[in-house]
């Protein structure tokens, strides 16, 4: 069992992405084959004395790297087997990159025929394009390539749910951004003056909006009410929020249907890179990810 508690690795790690993780779990294990060889050192009655005093640590610091080397073998095996680094950067194309539909069919449809990805993933990356190119995509041309993949009539007609649930007639603006050519040239410059970290970390949760509207006190009344005497009689209708003047230390959020992890992740990266200013405590009515969520859509 995982502990943030009693386990300082998995504290310091939590939030790392599989890249980071296994540069941590090799530091990990560089640092027991150097206490190894310390303890192999021994000597004297005093190097045994020694010794002796350290054999507790020794051993849970034993126990802490095999089972951090079990876990991340475990996750190298299932990201090899279900060829999840492909999927992650496609995911990631369909959500962030640009539009480039012909070459986004085109992928699609051969990891929708890939026996190699698993129906799941084949289930989601085609939502991801039908929430995508609803407009100008050929739905039914990729509903039918899910189901020879192996997606099941059930979960292919989730692709008509999501879009329901959060197509362009449902959704509020912002999901996917402006796509103009200004827009995207101004994506592409900023792109390379400050640098993609990760092609499997690219997207930012539309709540990272919010809160950084929020930190700044530019949060639109008309938007987020709020409640305050003094604060409705300083501000007019459709001016930013006046929470700004009184510049908040906290901002709890909570969101009605669940959260992600991605979004507690950016949270704690938007509190350690802002230590000593405004901090978010983010909440929510359960944790989801992509299984939980959709068993929901799919009660619509």
């Amino acid at each position: 069992m995982l502990s943030a508690t009693q386990d300082s690795f998995f504290r310091n790690n939590r939030n790392a992405n599989f890249g980071e993780l296994a540069e941590a779990v090799k530091e990990l294990i560089d640092n027991y084959q150097r206490s190894t060889a310390q303890n192999e050192n021994i000597k004297s009655i005093e190097d045994m004395q020694n010794f002796m005093e350290r054999y507790p640590q020794f051993r849970a610091e034993s126990h802490n790297v095999s089972k951090h080397v079990a876990i991340m073998g475990e996750l190298g095996r299932l990201v090899d087997v279900c060829s999840l680094m492909d999927v992650s950067a496609f995911e990631q194309e369909l959500a962030c990159g640009s539009d480039d539909h012909g070459k986004h069919v085109r992928d699609l449809v051969d990891k929708l025929n890939d026996v190699r990805v698993k129906v799941p993933d084949k289930l989601r990356l085609g939502l991801l394009y039908a929430l995508r190119y609803e407009a100008s995509g050929n739905i039914a041309m990729i509903k039918g390539h899910m189901a020879q993949g192996g997606v099941s009539p059930e979960k292919v007609a989730l692709v008509d749910k999501i879009l329901r649930y959060a197509g362009t007639r449902s959704r509020g603006p912002g999901l996917y951004g402006k796509r103009d050519a200004f827009s995207q040239m101004t994506k592409s410059l900023m792109t390379s003056v400050q640098g993609v970290s990760n092609v499997y970390c690219q997207h930012v949760p539309l709540l990272m909006q919010t809160v950084q509207s929020a930190s700044r006190g530019k949060l639109k009344e008309s938007l987020y009410p709020f409640c305050g005497a003094a604060a409705a009689a300083a501000t007019r209708p459709g001016e930013p929020n006046p929470m700004g003047a009184e510049k908040s230390k906290e901002i709890i959020v909570f969101v009605a249907g669940g959260v992600t992890f991605e979004e507690a992740t950016k949270v704690a990266e938007f509190n350690e890179q802002n230590k000593g200013g405004v901090s978010v405590v983010l909440g929510g009515s359960t944790i989801h990810n992509s299984t939980s969520f959709l068993e929901e859509i799919s009660m619509l």
